[in-house]
């Protein structure tokens, strides 16, 4: 199955949207307003670097992100003709840890793992889970070694321990399977891949795969993320009340894709206009 290089595109268009906006404040800043993204929509929470042992350049300042979601159900506008591979969707709903590159300001590498959604040319809808150490791509992860379908219920945990190494376990909690894997960088010896010191962010989205111009937009049915945690380097824990939290809302070309909208502290949930009251068939 095809897994989109979600972020290897799309984080390079990041940087590009942060360069043109006021000052050309790369968007990781505590106490900014809601984001707009083309192609993300969902939360992060904003952590300084919190290490007060002497080794801030050797540690990035978040330990554990986490979050339960439920994989989305999708479907083609009417009329969309799928014989078009530009008419079909790919979405993807992951955590991970963004740090800064250790040799240069302007490096952003960052470990992530989570799922996706692909639809075919008949319309149907099969899902996946991956892992990705930015700026390498996804790594899909085989399916009999951990199997997810549209309306499964899963969770996501992502540490980071070092520079170059990490640790991702996932669960799905419809059947219990679970996937468990030591992470090393791609590329542990190039800077580029190596998250250290300062602040680091804790991400919660929904990505929409946009590489080619979309004349339609995903519809999807809703993506809650829950029981989330984000745990700093000292043990401290943080959530959507903490004050540093910050929403990103999906508008491509005016129109508006993906809406995030907080529930409780832990909580959130990413709604597409035209699918919030969409009770998909075969919905678990």
């Amino acid at each position: 199955m095809h897994v989109p290089t979600l972020t290897l595109w799309c984080f390079c268009m990041l940087v590009a949207l942060a360069s043109g906006s006021p000052g050309g404040r790369w968007p990781i800043g505590l106490g900014m307003s809601k984001y707009v993204s083309s192609f993300l929509g969902g939360a992060v929470i904003n952590i300084n670097q919190t290490e007060t042992t002497g080794k801030e350049e050797e540690l990035p300042a978040i330990r554990t992100v986490s979050a339960e979601w439920n994989i989305p159900w999708s479907k083609a506008p009417d009329n969309a003709d799928l014989s078009n591979p530009n008419n079909r969707h790919s979405l993807a709903q992951w955590v991970g840890i963004l740090g800064n590159g250790c040799a240069n300001k302007n490096w952003y590498p960052f470990l992530q793992a989570g799922t996706n959604i692909e639809m075919d040319e008949h319309g149907a809808i099969v899902a996946g889970a991956w892992v990705e150490w930015f700026p390498a791509g996804a790594h899909p992860i085989p399916k009999e070694n951990f199997a997810v379908s549209p309306g499964d219920q899963i969770m996501v945990v992502v540490n980071v321990y070092t520079r170059i190494l990490g640790h991702v376990y996932m669960k799905n909690l419809r059947t219990g399977q679970e996937y468990t894997a030591e992470v090393e960088a791609d590329s542990p010896k190039d800077p580029k891949f190596q998250i250290c010191l300062g602040s680091g962010v804790a991400q919660f989205f929904q990505e929409w795969d946009i590489a080619k111009d979309r004349e339609n937009l995903p519809i999807f049915s809703n993506v809650t993320f829950s029981s989330m945690t984000t745990i700093d380097r000292r043990g401290e824990f943080y959530d959507l009340t903490s004050g540093t939290e910050d929403y990103w809302t999906m508008i491509d070309a005016g129109r508006q894709v993906a809406i995030p909208e907080g529930i409780d502290s832990k909580s959130f949930v990413v709604y597409s206009p035209q699918g919030k009251t969409w009770t998909p068939r075969g919905s678990h």
